[in-house]
């Protein structure tokens, strides 16, 4: 395993606002790409050519990768299929990896990755970390997580790396991060009933309060997506995203329709 208490080069100060993330495939590629600072995307639906023209000097294009399970439309899995799956996520049907088999961890690093970045992407968005959170069944698989988020750095040190949710784990990855996104804030999604809602006054501001304390402790950015379907309750999200001064983007949970997201500074 790579060392986690080596030191990496200083983390990029990135312009991270507008920002969005869409995993549709974006027709008007160059156009939209123009309007953020920080777009995300989903890397299987460009080829290196549709990367070269959206990605320019004035933004960070960033493809998103996912680290702790698979959907089954991937193209690498029946690579990962082939190693075993210890369970499945039912809201996405989407298996979880084996991340303490080292031939899944080597398929992520040496094959996945550089497929990802040979197409031209400033970095990557780093997907599905909470699968091993500490209230799952997979919370020993950490020390693994770890070595692959390190072993991305330690292969693309100039890479913009987003960390998405795993606050558990900030204390060992904010070394290898440019910044993290966070999601679910002032809303949420019910994956069981299949609705949106505005959290309780009280779930925002443990979350709220929660993330000031980590942006205060390892200076890093902090950036919030939230869901949202009803012109209504994205006014409500956006009543308390504003008082927060950071970047926000709101959109449906599938983050396949940019046109009707909104994001800050660019109301």
């Amino acid at each position: 395993m790579i060392d986690a208490c080596n030191t990496t080069e200083s983390v990029k100060k990135i312009d991270v606002e507008p920002f969005a993330a869409s995993y549709e495939r974006i027709s008007s590629l160059e156009k939209v790409a123009s309007k953020y600072d920080l777009l995300i995307v989903e890397p299987d639906n460009y080829s290196k050519a549709a990367v070269d023209t959206l990605n320019t000097p004035d933004n960070t294009l960033l493809g998103y990768i996912s680290l702790g399970e698979v959907n089954k439309f991937r193209w690498y899995y029946p690579l990962m299929e082939e190693q075993g799956f210890i369970g499945i996520n039912e809201n996405w049907d989407s298996p979880y990896l084996n991340l303490a088999d080292s031939t899944t961890r080597s398929i992520l690093l040496d094959k996945v990755l550089p497929n990802i970045m040979t197409k031209g992407y400033d970095g990557l968005f780093l997907d599905t970390i909470d699968n091993v959170a500490p209230y799952t069944e997979r919370s020993h698989l950490q020390p693994y997580m770890l070595e692959i988020i390190a072993g991305i750095k330690e292969r693309y040190p100039k890479a913009v790396v987003v960390q998405n949710a795993g606050l558990f784990m900030l204390d060992r990855t904010h070394k290898y991060i440019d910044a993290v996104l966070i999601e679910d804030v002032a809303t949420n999604y019910n994956f069981k009933r299949k609705d949106y809602h505005l959290r309780s006054t009280e779930s925002y501001r443990e979350k709220v309060d929660r993330i000031i304390k980590l942006k205060q402790e390892y200076d890093l950015p902090f950036l919030i997506v939230d869901f949202a379907k009803t012109y209504s309750l994205k006014k409500l999200a956006r009543n308390r995203l504003d008082t927060l001064g950071m970047p926000y983007f709101i959109s449906t949970i599938e983050l396949n329709d940019i046109s009707k997201g909104i994001s800050s500074k660019q109301q």
